[in-house]
């Protein structure tokens, strides 16, 4: 899973707003209510805004009075994320629908470490949450200052800081895997709560496949219309769609020849998808890699399927050919438009992509090493037998931009 694709999911859909002031009429169309009391307060303009995928857009705002309340009237929201804010600096966060009567009690000088909520089952759930990941960075931060208090006080050259350092990665795993398990327990319980789907963005998608899909089924449920839905929705359904067990979507595409081939017309034998360019540089040196692998492999049911993500044939073609590719080859010609990058999620090439005879997804994004193992476990080769060819290669990639 890529992580940095995978963040969009907790995006926000963008929808317009205006500033309006507190003691401007407005007709009420649902029971709404936001207010609070804060102490240390001295008469603040405070904001509530609505999280967008570019930043935070005002949609109502007053002024704190003598005795630091403050009343939000004008807006309605739909189910979202919100904040409460006295400065870029200060502000609390809270995720309300429009049936919530939230109250919100703070000291203004602090209110991101202060305020509390009641009338509001989500915002009580993502503080939960919150707590939980405080906790979790609390504890590793203190990993990090043993760690840099033991390599100072000894003194450790690069070498033993390499040393040190492998056993305090071992502790930091740990501490990882046991925070993405207390979550994962916890969104388990609450797979129809909307503050869920931040809790999910430390969690591996693919170890916790059950849970990021009992999520998205829980609130498709319930809150079907809602546009912040339905883009976790569609984020997940692209996620799932290429994860390790699953058919792999369809692709047909036309060859060097002309006719298209299509990949489930290799159904039977092991195949690499390998998604390349001519014009991507670490593709052409990662081919004298591949075609020791096809020439190894091919006999015992190994079968390439290159996709190129080219968008001249000429240049295609001369690649092919000076490479000295002889597996099947296609392309639709449309660079990082090709019909097959949204399909598998390719952030970058090359990229590959291991299916079994039944056309499932075995693996995905091995190369080098990583890539003659998995093949030779598939094959059941000895490991004496194997060459390393992948040794020193230039794992660099091509990134989408």
């Amino acid at each position: 899973m890529n992580y940095l694709h995978m963040k969009k999911i907790f995006l926000i859909a963008t929808t317009a707003a205006v500033i309006v002031s507190c003691s401007s009429p407005k007709q009420r169309t649902s029971g709404f209510e936001l207010k609070g009391t804060l102490t240390n307060s001295n008469g603040e303009t405070i904001y509530f805004e609505k999280l967008t995928p570019q930043k935070s857009e005002p949609v109502d705002s007053c002024v704190i009075d003598a005795n630091g309340n403050f009343s939000f009237t004008n807006y309605v929201p739909l189910m979202g994320f919100y904040r409460i804010k006295l400065s870029n600096q200060n502000f609390a966060m809270v995720v309300v629908d429009s049936v919530d009567k939230v109250t919100v009690t703070g000291n203004a000088k602090d209110l991101g470490n202060s305020y509390k909520v009641t009338g509001s089952p989500e915002t009580i759930l993502f503080l939960e949450y919150n707590e939980l990941a405080k906790a979790n960075r609390n504890r590793i931060d203190s990993l990090q200052q043993a760690f840099q208090f033991e390599v100072q006080d000894r003194k450790l050259d690069s070498l033993g800081r390499d040393t040190v350092g492998k056993r305090y990665e071992a502790i930091f795993n740990k501490i990882v895997d046991q925070y993405g398990v207390v979550v994962a327990e916890k969104i388990k319980t609450n797979t129809t709560m909307f503050s869920s789907i931040m809790a999910l963005q430390p969690l591996d998608p693919e170890k916790y496949s059950t849970i990021f899909k009992a999520l998205d089924e829980g609130l498709m449920k319930k809150y079907p219309d809602n546009d912040n839905v339905r883009m976790f929705h569609q984020m997940i359904s692209k996620t799932f769609a290429t994860a390790k067990g699953g058919a792999a979507p369809e692709i047909n595409m036309p060859t060097p020849e002309g006719p298209s081939l299509a990949l489930s017309s290799l159904r039977g034998k092991i195949v690499l998808i390998d998604f390349w360019a001519s014009w991507c540089g670490p593709c052409r040196k990662e081919m004298p890699h591949v075609k020791e692998i096809y020439a190894k492999y091919k006999s015992k049911g190994l079968e390439i399927y290159g996709v190129s993500l080219d968008k001249e044939k000429g240049a295609w073609l001369e690649a092919i050919k000076k490479d000295g590719l002889t597996w099947p080859q296609v392309s639709d010609l449309k660079f990082w438009q090709s019909d097959a990058v949204p399909l598998y999620d390719i952030q970058s090439i090359p990229h590959t992509v291991i299916l079994d005879r039944e056309g499932k997804i075995i693996a995905k994004g091995v190369r080098g090493e990583e890539l003659d193992k998995l093949l030779r476990d598939i094959f059941a080769e000895k490991p004496n037998e194997a060459h390393g060819p992948g040794d020193g290669h230039n794992h660099e990639g091509h990134n989408h931009s």
